[in-house]
């Protein structure tokens, strides 16, 4: 892109192209017509230079960067020219006597070509040590070629002319030298760069001209033939027109699309000089004419040049060459290694397991792969971010390096599971336990120390077993590993035909769990919660519920499955979803009010600090008040971080939701969870309230629960009623709501609808009122 400024120049660089382009149209009709005078020949030549200057000056304020000082060059060359040229006029024109020779005016003309050949050098990109090098020899090349043709034509004849003193002969030379430099730096420039094709080609045409014709003046002046009007000076005031509407090409002031192939003419450039200087001493020969020595000097020079060129690339194709290779074997590392532990890949892995079972095949050599998952990797990804996360991985890779042998291939399969192939080794499982040994020590990660364990399943193929598969071989491997981490973490197990099936089961589970959610597989059934006082039902609780091939997964299966997967969140946020969806179909209660759903969480879940974002998103999506919903936290585990847990809370209680601390008695101390957590709820776990007509300890802990729920002012739940003695015994312990078999069982979203509108589910004329059980 160009500057700011390119909109502001381009009206006008347009209108001085447009004015050049008349007065060079004229001049070439005049000089068509030979009624070409001499004032006319003059002036245009000077108008023509004026306008090339300023269409260059206004380029480079259109420009920047290298651009801006290439046509500045440009520009200055065109003003020095245009005044050597005013001072011609003076003494053609004003004088009426021929300009000295020489005079200041060669001065202004001599200054074009240095300013020219300094705009063409700033032009391309920024070359290379070898470039620069490639790019001199060109120079030395083309300047020898074609001061071979110059000397053979003008540049010979002007030296033999001599001058009336040292100075006139040098500022002689100086112009057929000057040509041949401008020539040489417009075929190099073209050679050399794709950026800014266009104008760079008029400019170049446009230093041509000018060299043609200061050669054609000093070949007419050395032999007493010029004059104003003469043919040459059409080639000036060509050279000038094409200077001034170069700034008009497309991208002339601006970024150029740049590529990094080659040039053709640039590798070419060589070969055509040669040739070139070769046919025109060829022609020479065959005229007749004779070679001077400048001649053969300068071809000799060419040639060593060509050769030394040559050099230059065959060492620039010795380094192409080595890079490839070496690019080639970084593309071959970064195809089978991990880039983050430089270990090997899941690729390499499985190449090199399939060779060694090929070798089992064959030699019956025994070998064996461990894999590994680290356990609690996940908390310090999320925790600490994933860069410590990454860093974690590689300190974990470095201590697994140091426990094994070359004979051994650790890979990493992606997260954090990585696999041992262990070859020719008696008993893998010592291999394993010498990594699980290995991450005894705690690391310090971002400033923190940080223990991290290793569940690791192995997989045998001894001497006497037959060959399985790679797939085969991993799979029994990965059950393994599934299973220590079902037990808990932190160990090894070898894999045998004698691991439970329930423990399969549980890792076939968590692999379709995923695919079960994505495809809404995991279904909600209700099951409602009664108010005692009126026998209608104020809440429903929301039960997850999958089939996988038809056969059902118990609710404990199924939340373990999830935990020890990480799905917990995701098994929460489809219950939550679904739960929504049907509380707006459903109608209210009796009495009018509002029915509420419980959505069952666990403790784990209370320290994430996007629960509450969760939450509210589901209820503004379904328009629904935070009452609406209660969370129940299961009482079979600790929370992992109290403090965070109450935060969670407060944010979910200002959303206006319920808590609900389920199965009490079950699990963890509910008292601790009162004393740490804004409860709403308790629900006493059916443990104590089956048989509770015919026990009078259960009664007694009953009683004692709803007694001090109400002093505190939390609502009980009675969990697990199946019996109409049951239901009787708690009304008679005052106990507020209930929920159970006797009630309704478990059904989908349209039985809750039925359930709704079929009247109260328990009709009695007690009062609930607390009494001293029986």
């Amino acid at each position: 892109m160009g500057s700011p400024a390119t909109d502001r120049t381009k009206p006008v660089r347009w209108a001085l192209g447009a004015v050049t382009a008349v007065v060079m149209g004229a001049a070439v009709v005049q000089y068509a017509r030979a009624d070409a005078g001499t004032v006319f020949s003059d002036l245009v030549q000077t108008g023509l230079a004026f306008l090339a200057a300023a269409n260059c000056a206004l380029a480079a304020v259109a420009s920047r960067g290298r651009l801006r000082l290439a046509w500045a060059a440009l520009a200055t060359a065109s003003l020095l020219w245009a005044l050597g040229q005013v001072v011609w006029d003076y003494y053609e024109l004003v004088q009426h006597t021929a300009t000295p020779f020489p005079s200041i005016a060669d001065l202004g003309y001599l200054g074009f070509p240095v300013f020219a050949v300094l705009a063409l050098t700033v032009f391309p990109a920024d070359l290379s040590r070898n470039g620069r090098w490639r790019m001199g020899l060109d120079g030395l090349m083309s300047v020898c070629a074609v001061g071979l043709v110059s000397w053979a034509t003008a540049l010979g004849a002007v030296v033999r002319a001599g001058g009336d003193s040292p100075l006139a002969l040098a500022v002689s030379v100086a112009y057929p030298a000057s040509d041949v430099a401008l020539v040489v730096a417009a075929l190099i420039v073209l050679a050399r760069t794709r950026a800014h094709r266009l104008p760079l080609a008029v400019v170049a045409t446009a230093l041509a001209m000018m060299a043609f014709a200061d050669s054609g003046f000093a070949y007419l002046v050395a032999v007493g033939g010029y004059s104003t009007t003469s043919w040459v000076d059409l080639g000036w005031m060509m050279a000038f027109a094409l200077l001034a509407v170069a700034s008009l090409a497309p991208r002339a002031t601006g970024d150029s699309q740049r590529s990094d192939r080659p040039m053709i003419a640039g590798a070419a450039m060589p070969y055509l000089v040669l040739a070139g200087a070769l046919a025109f001493m060829t022609w020479q020969l065959q005229a007749s004419t004779a070679v001077s020595s400048v001649e053969m000097v300068l071809f000799a020079v060419l040639v060593a040049s060509v050769l030394t060129r040559q050099l230059l690339t065959v060492r620039d194709n010795q380094a192409l060459a080595r890079t490839v290779t070496e690019r080639e074997a970084q593309l071959r590392h970064q195809a089978f290694h991990d880039p983050l532990t430089g270990l090997a890949n899941r690729a390499l892995f499985l190449d090199r397991a399939a060779h060694a079972l090929d070798l089992h095949r064959r030699d019956r050599r025994p070998l064996g792969v461990c894999f590994l998952d680290l356990d609690g990797f996940k908390g310090v990804n999320d925790g600490l971010g994933h860069s410590a996360g990454d860093e974690l991985l590689s300190q974990v890779a470095g201590r697994f390096r140091s426990r094994l042998t070359d004979a051994e291939t650790l890979a990493r399969f992606g997260g954090d599971e990585f696999a041992v192939l262990v070859e020719d080794h008696p008993d893998p499982s010592a291999v394993a336990r010498a990594l699980l040994d290995s991450l005894t020590e705690p690391f310090t990660i971002a400033g923190l120390s940080v223990l991290i364990t290793p569940s690791i399943g192995v997989a045998r193929v001894s001497m006497l077993d037959p060959t399985p598969d790679v797939d085969e071989l991993l799979g029994r491997a990965d059950v393994a590993m599934y299973v220590v981490k079902q037990r808990g973490g932190a160990g090894v197990l070898l894999h045998s035909d004698g691991l439970t099936h329930a423990e399969v089961d549980d890792i076939a589970l968590g692999r379709a769990l995923p695919e079960a959610l994505r495809r809404g597989e995991v279904t909600v059934a209700y099951q409602p919660i009664v108010d005692l006082r009126t026998g209608r039902v104020n809440t429903v609780e929301a039960l997850a519920r999958w089939a996988p091939g038809g056969r059902a997964v118990s609710p404990e299966t199924l939340v373990r499955v999830a935990t020890r997967c990480s799905l917990v969140e995701a098994l929460f946020g489809a219950m939550l979803e679904q739960a929504c969806a049907d509380l707006v179909g459903w109608v209210q209660t009796a009495e009018g009010e509002p029915l509420r759903i419980a959505v069952n969480i666990t403790p784990g879940q209370l320290s994430s600090r996007q629960l509450p974002n969760t939450v509210a998103a589901q209820l503004d999506r379904y328009g629904l008040a935070g009452e609406r919903l209660t969370l129940e936290i299961t009482e079979t585990a600790g929370l992992a971080d109290a403090g965070t847990s109450r935060l969670v809370c407060d944010e979910l209680r200002a959303l206006g939701v319920l808590l609900s601390v389920d199965d009490l008695g079950a699990g963890q101390s509910t008292l601790t969870r009162l004393r740490d957590l804004p409860i709403d709820e308790v629900k006493i776990d059916r443990s104590f309230i089956g048989d509770l007509d015919l026990d009078e300890s259960r009664r007694r802990f009953v009683w004692g629960v709803v007694a001090f729920a109400e002093r505190i002012g939390v609502t009980v739940v009675a969990e697990g009623v199946e019996r109409q003695g049951e239901l009787e015994a708690l009304v008679r312990l005052g106990c507020p709501q209930a929920q159970g078999f006797l009630f309704s069982r478990p059904v989908p979203a349209a039985g809750i609808s039925s359930l709704l509108t079929s009247g109260p589910l328990w009709r009695t004329g007690a009062p609930l009122v607390h009494g001293e059980p029986a």
